[in-house]
């Protein structure tokens, strides 16, 4: 590449005049030592109007090299561009060949003289100015003879674009007339191939020459007469500026020109009976309107995006497209969350009184007033038709294990009856966790578990339900404590955080459902055990499938909210029949039928002295906390279940599943059992069971 910063003086002075050029694909740059290779890229010019390859630098000399020197090709349209060329290209070279003077100027330029257009003017005569220099005057008639004519044809059909080169002019001395002498000026292109006559001067004046309209020469002066001047020019001047619109206007005229252009709402049918209408009634009459349709003088903007597919100058320009577009700028507007007020009523809780259990080993005991079975004993009439237990409960605290309702010990081998517990555990993350377990012995051990997917991806069902005692008695203990990290996945769980929580519980077992316990597909499914997934896999209210123990919990707000009360404190004090204000931390079961607000304590766990009341004092001191640990030599895997162990002080028993209650009593205490027994058994309306309140509960019906 040449060198840009050379400024030897030996080098001919021509100078760099601009820098930085881009030649693109476009422009047809080519290589002069090979015009076919196309040059792309930055280039530079010289004053003499070489240009050459590189950025350049502005006013530097370096040596011209032939292989980094460019030009640009012209190619050819139509043969009135070719004509338009070559026309140039004469003025170009006359002017670069001749020097007129401002007569000689005159005497070539074409004015309006007499309602004509006439060739050579005076000074003060109007110049006519042409768009192209081949339609002037003198050029009509030079430019579009044959020869010319048949010059610019040839250059067309051969493509010749480099042009320069190619014509000369050459001057001729003609015969002398009126004594001056007479010089013919010939245009020649391509050595002698076309020769034109351009122009002929007799002694200082030029005739028949190519039309100089489009030239003239400015005159400078500094002389102004103001009397000429005042009758040109118009001392009072006025600014000629249309109205300026504002930004307001704008606005204005925006909105007036959209409510032209947007068309007439289309008619909307409410098809799902929502109130709302989603489907147009007369889409085609709508389509047909729009602009995307059919250029109509008429149209108006498309209406939706799926519209415009087929018309690409209508795309982004729906109405739609607008809806969208409007969407972002209307956050604050669309999101917006409005707050209505709150009428629902508050609830007010309703009771006649309460029944307190003041210790754990007492509770409400069931029994005939003949001392002949209950009715849900009858023929096992709990097993052949089933039973639902329901009770109103309150937890008050998240670590105590027990007995909410038993019949019978449904955990021993010979044993039978049912038992509705409720366990704490501690998950992975050592979370309380409370479940409900309803347990019924027919001719397995069935309980309501939900089937769970163990992480190895086995349900497990044979780990979890249908045990048979006598067979697998050594494998059968709750499968709460055999899973304590994930029993809340096995069975319903009661929210351990909130303690001022009523939670009621309805327990059922119906032996008329069909309860597999083979794996399949459905294993893990907790509606499948809920009985609510039919063989098909629909849901339904009852489907006669899954656990044969069902139980379901729902607290009492959300009973409340969905019967629309509004929920504040749910604690409740409550006057007792001796005065004694009754609170939430009591063992008290309502004596009506009414939503019974009381709070049930697990029987078999409380510990009276870590729970005290206010009536609560030494006379709780007699009672065994149950013991939290197994006996000791406890060890399912070697078959030790230490069934039948006592605790320390002899009031709890190990069945080799948990600890049970062994009734053991003061004298004091039987002797207010056996007063309870005689009024119980004296009262005339005894002969109806289902009266009779069950442990903890709000009324049971069997």
């Amino acid at each position: 590449m040449a060198n840009y910063g050379n400024n030897d003086p030996e080098i001919i002075n021509n100078p760099i005049v601009e820098v930085a050029l881009q030649a693109k694909e476009n422009d047809n740059f080519y290589f002069k030592n090979n015009s076919e290779e196309q040059y792309i890229g930055l280039y530079h010019k010289h004053e003499d109007g070489t240009l050459m390859i590189g950025r350049g630098v502005l006013g530097v000399n370096h040596e011209l090299i032939s292989d980094e020197i460019i030009f640009q090709k012209f190619g050819y349209q139509d043969l009135q561009q070719t004509r338009e060329r070559v026309s140039d290209i004469f003025y170009k070279i006359w002017f670069q060949s001749n020097t007129l003077s401002d007569n000689e100027l005159f005497s070539l330029q074409t004015t309006i003289r007499d309602g004509k257009k006439q060739t050579g003017r005076e000074e003060d005569e109007p110049l006519v100015f042409y768009k192209k220099d081949r339609n002037t005057l003198e050029s009509r008639k030079d430019l579009q003879g044959d020869i010319f004519e048949d010059m610019c044809q040839y250059i067309f059909d051969n493509d010749i674009v480099e042009l320069d080169d190619l014509f000369s002019i050459e001057v001729s001395q003609g015969p002398v007339f009126d004594g001056e002498d007479v010089f013919i000026y010939t245009m020649n292109f391509d050595t002698d191939r076309f020769k034109i006559v351009i122009a002929q001067k007799i002694g200082t004046t030029f005739t028949d020459i190519l039309n100089l309209s489009q030239l003239t020469k400015p005159k400078f002066g500094n002389k102004i007469d103001p009397n000429k001047a005042s009758e040109i020019l118009d001392t009072n001047i006025f600014e000629l500026l249309p109205n300026q619109t504002t930004r307001q206007d704008r606005i204005n005229d925006f909105f007036r020109e959209f409510d032209t252009l947007i068309g007439p709402t289309p008619s909307f049918q409410d098809v799902d009976d929502d109130g709302i209408g989603e489907q147009a009634t007369n889409y085609e009459t709508d389509e047909q309107s729009r602009i995307s349709y059919e250029n109509q003088i008429n149209a108006y903007i498309t209406r939706l995006i799926s519209q415009s597919e087929g018309n690409t100058n209508n795309q982004g320009k729906t109405l739609e497209d607008m809806r969208n577009r409007l969407n972002t700028y209307l956050g604050d507007v669309d999101n917006v969350i409005q707050e209505l007020p709150d009428t629902r009523p508050e609830y007010e809780n309703t009771s006649n009184g309460f029944l307190k259990i003041r210790k754990p080993n007492q509770a409400i005991i069931l029994k005939s007033p003949t001392n002949n079975e209950l009715e849900f004993q009858k023929n096992n009439s709990y097993l052949t038709d089933g039973f639902t237990i329901t009770m109103w409960v309150r937890f008050v605290d998240k670590q105590s294990s027990g007995t909410l309702f038993n019949f019978g010990n449904p955990n021993e081998v010979d044993g039978k009856g049912f038992r509705l517990e409720t366990n704490i555990t501690q998950d992975s993350n050592d979370k309380y966790r409370r479940t409900i377990r309803l347990v019924v012995k027919d001719d397995l051990i069935r309980d309501n578990h939900y089937g769970y997917k163990l992480s190895n991806g086995n349900v497990g069902l044979n780990r979890i339900t249908g045990r048979d005692l006598v067979s697998r008695g050594n494998s059968n203990f709750n499968p709460v404590f055999r899973f304590p990290t994930r029993a809340h996945n096995i069975y319903p769980e009661i929210p351990t955080d909130n303690l001022n929580e009523w939670y009621f519980i309805c327990a059922t077992y119906n032996p008329q459902v069909v309860e597999e316990i083979e794996e399949s597909e459905l294993s893990s499914n907790t509606q499948y055990w809920l009985n609510h997934i039919d063989e098909n896999g629909e849901v339904v209210a009852n489907s006669g499938l899954g656990a044969k123990c069902k139980v379901e919990v729902i607290s009492k707000s959300d009973l409340l909210r969905a019967r629309g009360y509004k929920i504040d404190d749910l604690t409740i004090d409550i006057d007792s029949e001796d005065g004694e204000i009754l609170e939430d931390n009591d063992i008290d079961i309502p004596l009506d039928d009414e939503e019974p607000p009381f709070n049930v304590d697990e029987a078999e766990d409380i510990d009276p002295l870590n729970n005290p009341s206010e009536t609560q004092e030494e006379e709780t001191s007699d009672v065994e906390p149950m013991p939290s640990n197994p006996p000791a030599g406890f060890n399912p895997m070697t078959g030790n279940f230490m069934q039948g162990a006592l605790s320390p002080q002899g009031q709890w028993e190990w069945n080799g599943v948990s600890m049970t209650w062994v009734a053991v009593e003061t004298q004091e205490e039987e002797t207010e059992e056996e007063t309870q027994e005689e009024e119980t058994i004296e009262q005339p309306d005894t002969d109806v069971p289902d009266n009779v309140r069950n442990f903890g509960a709000g009324g049971g019906r069997y």
